[in-house]
C-alpha cells in the first residue's frame, strides 16, 4: 500500500467522552487515512473518520532524540504508516472495521467537527516570531 505523511498539521478530533481536539500529522495508508498525535509521553495513532485509536507508541528517548527536525519527524511518521499497512492487511475486512467504528463513536458523541488545518511551521523554525 502507497505510504504518504501530510506534512502540514491538521486538528482532528478523537473519540473519548466527547470530540476531543488535537493537532497532528495525517498519515494515509492506501485510501485510509490516520493522524499521529503527540500526547504527554505517547503517540496516539487514530484512525480519522472515526477517531478510534489504532494504537499508542511510548515517547523513549530514542524516538525524541531521533526526531529533531522535521524530516527525521516525517520519516518517524513513514514508519508508523508501515506499521499501519501491516494491520490493515492483517484484518479480513478493514473498511467494516472501521464502519463500526464510525457508528459507535457517532451514536456515542454526534457528528465529529470537521478537520481543519494548523499552521505548526514555527516550532521546526530557527528563529520564531512567536512569543511566549
Amino acid at each position: 500500500m502507497k505510504i504518504e505523511v501530510n506534512d502540514k498539521t491538521k486538528k482532528f478530533y478523537l473519540a473519548t467522552d466527547k470530540w476531543k481536539p488535537v493537532v497532528g500529522h495525517e498519515i494515509k495508508v492506501g485510501k485510509y487515512k490516520f493522524c499521529a498525535i503527540p500526547i504527554n509521553d505517547f503517540v496516539n495513532v487514530s484512525e480519522v473518520t472515526s477517531g478510534a485509536k489504532v494504537f499508542n507508541i511510548p515517547m523513549t528517548s530514542e524516538i525524541i532524540i531521533g526526531t529533531q527536525s522535521k524530516d527525521d519527524s516525517m520519516r518517524f511518521l513513514k514508519k508508523i504508516g508501515e506499521s499501519l499497512s501491516r494491520i490493515i492487511s492483517s484484518i479480513d475486512n478493514f473498511d467494516t472495521h472501521i464502519e463500526k467504528m464510525k457508528k459507535i463513536a457517532f451514536e456515542r458523541l454526534g457528528e465529529m467537527p470537521p478537520i481543519e488545518n494548523v499552521d505548526m511551521d514555527w516550532v521546526f523554525e530557527d528563529v520564531s516570531d512567536v512569543l511566549n
